[in-house]
């Protein structure tokens, strides 16, 4: 299995191929500043090499579609706004989603994602899909609990993300969309499944909110404990003045030694990020868990020449 958390600077993007080779995307996020993720996944589909490179989903009917799943976990611009070429270029087989109608500000819902993508997927009897994961599930609060709930309500949008959870070659990742540290405590309060697969931890975290302090899941922790590695999408740990990131998510994670592809040489971090990092490969097979990333952190411990 593959994986590449795309830099596309503020927003968030997450790229799977899977065990079978079915692509799974979560969250569709882009910038005009980064290199568009379409274009990396389609430089991949139409190359030698066998990694990140998707087989297209072919339904019984004979259909066929780039992407197998498109994951969005709420729809905010950040992570939609890659919907027109997505469509275009990568049209997915299935949308897991929330209705746009759901929300009481519908009308300022990017209104490509809403008209190629929420308004075409309105279900049917989809074919399963094998993707070959040992887990695959997801999470979230129920909208109209989001949306009642004193703690929850001042961010429904967020507190409305469907996180997902993926275990194969017993190495965990958790997908935390934009949940804030109200809905983390909500989950670990009142959705058991999810305590009790939370219990039982997380190898790599890809964190809530982009690394916010409004979306740090100290709930989470209480049940998984430290985890190996913790990817976010801003810059890193507080390290420019005025950030509004989280400065403490190193003292959750164990950390990794990742490969730099700048320089080739290998470093050790607990905390990486695509402002400082670019992308970041994640690779999984029975020998276990790798990365690599587009360059160094500046605060990671140089190890070795490749």
């Amino acid at each position: 299995m593959e994986i590449v958390v795309f830099d596309v600077g503020n927003a968030s993007c997450n790229y799977i191929c899977s065990p079978n080779k079915y692509a799974m995307m979560i969250d569709c996020g882009s910038s005009n500043e980064k290199q568009n993720p379409v274009d990396f996944i389609n430089d991949c589909r139409n190359g030698t090499g066998d990694l990140f490179k998707a087989k297209p989903y072919v339904t019984s009917t004979g259909k066929s579609y780039p992407l197998a799943l498109l994951h969005i976990t709420h729809p905010d611009s950040d992570h939609v706004r890659n919907a027109e070429r997505i469509c275009k270029e990568l049209e997915p087989y299935l949308l897991c989603h929330t209705y746009t109608e759901e929300f009481d500000d519908a009308n300022t819902i990017d209104d490509t994602y809403k008209k190629k993508l929420d308004k075409v997927y309105r279900g049917d009897n989809s074919e399963t899909i094998d993707w070959g994961f040992d887990v695959d599930t997801t999470f979230s609060i129920p909208i109209e609990t989001v949306k009642s709930e004193l703690t929850l309500k001042g961010k429904v949008r967020n507190n409305s993300s469907i996180i997902r959870y993926i275990k194969y070659e017993g190495v965990r990742f958790l997908f935390a969309g934009d949940l804030e540290t109200a809905g983390w405590e909500w989950l670990s309060k009142k959705n058991k499944n999810f305590r009790d697969l939370m219990r039982q931890g997380i190898d790599v975290l890809i964190a809530p909110h982009h690394g916010h302090d409004s979306g740090f899941p100290k709930a989470l922790f209480n049940l998984t404990g430290k985890v190996k590695v913790i990817i976010l999408s801003k810059d890193t740990e507080a390290s420019k003045e005025g950030s509004d990131v989280y400065s403490g998510y190193s003292n959750y994670a164990n950390g990794v030694v990742y490969y730099n592809a700048s320089d080739e040489c290998t470093y050790f971090g607990k905390v990486l990020t695509t402002r400082s990092n670019g992308n970041i490969y994640v690779v999984i097979d029975s020998n276990g868990l790798y990365l690599a990333a587009d360059k160094a952190s500046s605060n990671h411990k140089r190890l070795q020449e490749s």
